[in-house]
């Protein structure tokens, strides 16, 4: 019963979401995944919690590496015609950054196994995709209809 409120109140906040001309907030967006996940993950209450704060952290860790490196590219490459030296420099940050976001992912992962089971905590990362993939899917099709 509750997976069918559960599932009945994504699909109508996501239709509201496509049928809204306003741009979809971050907020709005994070709420939405928060009832996705927790809805596919079949979290109990109190795993719940102890998920959403080791997710939380995670997320803001890639948020603030994201940045940090957007940051970086952009004052790298304000530079007209880089040299040879300095691409060979943005490939060794671009390899940092992917091995941190790796290290940060793994992070996350040995968090959740303590907190759920091993299946839960490997199929969250194909649910994460699967929302992606519903929310620009949805955006594309309201962007048609506007």
């Amino acid at each position: 019963m509750k997976k069918i409120i559960l599932s009945i109140s994504i699909l109508l906040i996501i239709n509201t979401v496509s049928a809204q001309e306003e741009k979809l907030s971050k907020e709005k967006f994070d709420a939405y995944k928060k009832l996705y996940l927790t809805d596919k993950l079949d979290l109990d209450p109190e795993t719940e919690t102890e998920f959403w704060n080791a997710y939380k952290s995670y997320e803001d860790s890639l948020y603030k590496l994201r940045k940090n490196n957007k940051d970086n590219l952009r004052k790298n490459l304000r530079n007209i015609s880089p040299t040879d030296d300095e691409f060979a420099r943005l490939i060794d940050d671009y390899m940092n950054f992917e091995k941190r976001k790796i290290d940060i992912r793994g992070k996350l992962i040995s968090e959740l196994k303590e907190v759920m089971s091993f299946r839960k905590t490997y199929m969250l990362f194909r649910y994460e995709e699967d929302f992606r993939r519903d929310m620009m899917e949805k955006l594309r099709k309201s962007k048609k209809e506007n």
